[in-house]
């Protein structure tokens, strides 16, 4: 649903001369919005090569107040409260964002800011907020109508559902969505110049483009954790550059095989020759049942896939630099979230590399990380054989261990449980005792 960046990239290419509206559009004033409608609709599916779409859905103007409270309730439709409430204690647990930072909140409040035009899948309806200038309005019209062609394909709504346990999957749909409905626009917006995407060798300029729309964002995206900002920028960045290295090589017309054989993982949309040339599907990763090993007292908070966006952004969050690119190699992993009677969060992490010396690479990582992340572990970890960590403080543990192309990970699980939970886990011989 937002669109403020994928409109402003459009703008932008308005301002550097390229031309919305074909005809006579640098002599003539803009006609009404209304009048658009029906031929954007028809030539976006024509460049799509799909049959004729029939009838566009409504355009509508929307207020602020109506933007919110539509944010509001498709929030809540989405991600019911306690389910947001989990989301927000994962990201606590893996520091993407501050203890106290309100999720609920803050995310109405970009989606107002931001919401500046969406495709509404379930009324099928299009709405523009009233207060746009009348090329914002045409762009981001040209970018929901690509959105409303998807839907008479795949109905989208549905086919962005949140499922439980694949989260990182969502974000290759969304990825793939966004950046058909970018590219297709960008590419309708090349025809006049008789250009398309696939005479584009190099998209790096529109992402330099992005870079400097995002920078003027709003007042709410601006304060925003980076992890938040590069995740709602990563369906209209990265997704496009997907999309376009498919353009290299197809028409449009075969774009729909995408639809029904999607990329599974952002790994796939970060490197898409993982996708395109040697197809690199997520391996599963599993864990086991562990309620009867953990306290009693302690409640699973969540289970998911954290993927390679969210990995690299984990790393680089609190090692920097030296924290950049050591995620290229993940091929699949699964974590659970734990919370103990008062309210501390515990991780445990299994993550499949693509071969021992990326896997060596982030165990010896992650253990510098968790010294950082936690600062009473500085200096005290006991090293066992190989690529082994250990540490504790009072009552919890911590422990990074690998074996060939796995990493498991333990972060403030209880000490007297470390050993059952690697034998759970299948792990062997034991971390050295303090």
């Amino acid at each position: 649903m937002i669109r403020r960046t994928a409109a402003g990239l459009l703008v932008l290419l308005l301002t550097a001369g390229v031309p919305l509206v074909q005809a006579s559009a640098q002599t003539s004033p803009s006609p009404p919005l209304q009048a658009l409608v029906g031929p954007f609709f028809g030539q976006l599916a024509s460049l799509r090569g799909l049959p004729a779409p029939g009838p566009p859905p409504p355009v509508v103007t929307r207020t602020r107040s109506e933007i919110r409270r539509y944010a509001q309730q498709e929030l809540s439709r989405k991600y019911p409260a306690a389910r947001l409430e989990a989301e927000r204690k994962a990201l606590v647990a893996w520091g993407l964002i501050p203890p106290d930072f309100h999720l609920q909140s803050f995310l109405v409040s970009l989606l107002e800011e931001q919401a500046a035009a969406y495709y509404d899948p379930v009324a099928k309806v299009m709405a523009l907020a009233d207060w746009l200038t009348p090329e914002e309005q045409q762009a981001a019209l040209l970018h929901e109508l690509a959105h409303a062609l998807q839907d008479r394909q795949i109905a989208l709504d549905q086919y962005l559902v949140p499922i439980a346990g694949k989260g990182d999957q969502l974000l290759a749909r969304q990825a793939l969505i966004e950046g058909e409905a970018v590219a297709l626009s960008l590419e309708y917006l090349l025809r006049p110049q008789g250009l398309d995407l696939s005479q584009i060798p190099d998209l790096s300029g529109l992402r330099q483009l992005a870079t400097a729309f995002s920078a003027a964002a709003g007042p709410v995206f601006a304060r925003a954790p980076k992890f938040l900002q590069d995740l709602l920028l990563f369906p209209y960045i990265q997704g496009v550059a997907f999309v376009h290295r498919f353009r290299l090589r197809h028409p449009w017309a075969e774009f729909g095989r995408l639809y029904q054989d999607p990329p599974r993982s952002t790994s796939q949309i970060l490197h898409p020759e993982k996708f395109f040339d040697r197809r690199e599907d997520p391996l599963p990763v599993a864990l086991p049942e562990l309620r009867a090993i953990l306290p009693p007292t302690w409640r699973l908070v969540t289970e998911d896939e954290l993927g390679e966006l969210s990995l690299e952004a984990v790393l680089e969050g609190t090692l920097g630099d030296a924290g950049r690119g050591l995620a290229a190699g993940w091929r699949g992993d699964r974590y659970q979230v734990w919370e103990d009677a008062d309210g501390r969060l515990a991780l445990i992490y299994r993550v499949q590399w693509d071969g021992e010396e990326p896997a060596q690479a982030f165990a010896r990582s992650y253990a510098r990380l968790l010294e950082k992340k936690h600062a009473g572990l500085a200096g005290t970890a006991l090293k066992g054989p190989g690529s082994r960590w250990s540490w504790r403080d009072g009552r919890h543990a911590f422990a990074v261990e690998q074996r060939g192309p796995e990493v498991l990970i333990l972060e403030r699980v209880p000490a007297d449980r470390v050993e059952p939970l690697r034998r759970a886990l299948g792990t062997s011989s034991a971390l050295p005792a303090r």
